[in-house]
């Protein structure tokens, strides 16, 4: 065994145990607004970006660290947003609606995604800068942002909050069937990890990185709550896929 190797494999068992918490959490019915969620969720979520980057750094990547890393992804962006959609639906009165089975949809997209994300890295069938649709990690993050907006909402003047509910429900919709969709969609979506291999490409990920910015001093004026740019910030991700990204032969 390549003793190098267990350092990114720690990092990528990090973001798994963070997931798993996010998941016991809400199944036990603990308190999704407390900010320690968030952390851990998000924690994890950084050690995601970070095990591919530390692995490539020591020359250790290989396929072992890819199945690893994706069945880490599959708790941390796809259980971990089902289980905290669950509990959110659940907690609106929905009980007894279909709309409870709709966070399965979250799961079962981020599986099939993963796994062709495998499948293609193996055989060598992924375009460099870019992903075959939405990243399973991109779903926890947007849940993340719905969680967090959900916990902060009414921070802002009482004759917004109607409005700002009535956004909050359109988001967590969007997240239950445009999410799943965009998943297993064969769109390619920007990578934000290979900087300085094209100048345009760069260009465009300064732009949004931009617009982004833009979009959390909006909601921060609008409600005084940047946790609403978030899940905001992934489907304007998506959209800018579909202008910039390079179309399917």
């Amino acid at each position: 065994m390549n003793v190098k190797s267990l350092v990114p494999n720690a990092l990528t068992m990090g973001n798994l145990l963070g997931g798993t918490y996010v998941c016991w959490t809400a199944a036990s019915g603990g308190d999704l607004t407390s900010g320690v969620v968030a952390v851990v969720w998000l924690g994890a979520m950084i050690l995601d970006l970070l095990d591919g980057l530390v692995a490539r750094w020591l020359n250790v990547d290989g396929v072992m660290g890819l199945q690893l890393d994706s069945l880490a992804d599959l708790v941390t962006g796809g259980m971990a947003p089902a289980f905290v959609a669950y509990s959110i639906i659940h907690e609106s009165g929905a009980r007894d609606s279909v709309i409870m089975l709709t966070p399965w949809l979250i799961l079962m997209a981020a599986a099939y995604r993963l796994a062709r994300f495998n499948a293609d890295s193996l055989n060598k069938d992924e375009e460099s800068g870019f992903f075959k649709g939405l990243p399973a990690p991109a779903a926890g993050l947007y849940w993340l942002g719905v969680m967090m907006w959900r916990s902060e909402l009414g921070g802002a003047a009482d004759m917004n909050v109607n409005f700002e509910l009535q956004a909050l429900a359109l988001v967590a919709g969007l997240g239950l069937t445009a999410l799943p969709l965009l998943m297993v969609s064969r769109v390619k979506m920007l990578s934000m990890k290979t900087w300085g291999k094209d100048q345009k490409t760069d260009r465009i990920r300064f732009v949004f990185i931009a617009v982004c910015g833009i979009v959390f001093i909006a909601t921060w004026f609008a409600w005084v709550n940047v946790f609403a740019a978030v899940p905001l910030c992934v489907l304007l991700y998506s959209c800018f896929a579909l202008v910039v990204a390079p179309k399917q032969k």
